[in-house]
């Protein structure tokens, strides 16, 4: 064999060994939640109740947070003004008061029918680009503080789920936002202010 031939060999090898991982990678497993982790319609109603210490203000689309307390984030919803969108007590990507020192423990939900999402925290703030938040396996690259695999859109009543908490411990501004590819960069994000 000519050397020419054994490069082309070994490049096409290559790129189909890039291109099988790649496809187990986006549709097989790593980046999708686990399939025993989901929530009935029940039971998603029963997490959608506004927590002790929790104010909602929907004038002014935000939601103040002085006691630890979980919120339920459901992501993608159909009846938002778009499919970039978190719902978080009836408010689409709604400004976040939150007291400093205070716990929140999220419960996040994909509840999109065609498409994945999650729910990273970061101190970056937009704009956003298409791919910068495409961190490992889905987590982020914007200053990530926490990371998330992608939540597989709901299938036959079942709503996949993902917990994450967080002690907002410094005071400032941050963000929470989907990192899947476009999803930020067309507004699936909102803001988090932590207050004395």
């Amino acid at each position: 064999m000519n050397k020419y031939k054994t490069i082309g060999i070994v490049g096409v090898a290559f790129l189909t060994a890039v291109l099988v991982f790649s496809a187990f990678y986006y549709y097989g497993g790593y980046n999708t939640s686990s399939s025993s982790q989901y929530l009935t319609q029940s039971q998603l109603e029963s997490l959608n109740v506004t927590g002790p210490g929790v104010y909602v203000s929907q004038a002014n689309s935000t939601i103040y947070v002085n006691n630890s307390t979980t919120l339920l984030v459901m992501a993608g919803p159909m009846n938002a003004p778009s499919m970039y969108s978190f719902e978080i007590q009836g408010l689409y990507n709604p400004t976040i008061v939150i007291k400093e020192g205070v716990t929140v423990h999220f419960t996040v939900v994909n509840i999109d029918t065609d498409s994945e999402h999650n729910f990273v925290l970061s101190s970056q703030g937009p704009p956003y680009s298409y791919m910068s938040g495409m961190g490992s396996m889905g987590s982020g690259g914007y200053n990530s503080m926490t990371s998330m695999s992608f939540l597989s859109p709901t299938n036959s009543g079942h709503f996949y789920y993902y917990n994450v908490s967080y002690s907002f411990s410094q005071t400032g501004t941050y963000w929470y936002l989907c990192t899947y590819p476009g999803h930020a960069e067309n507004g699936m994000y909102g803001k988090i202010v932590v207050e004395h």
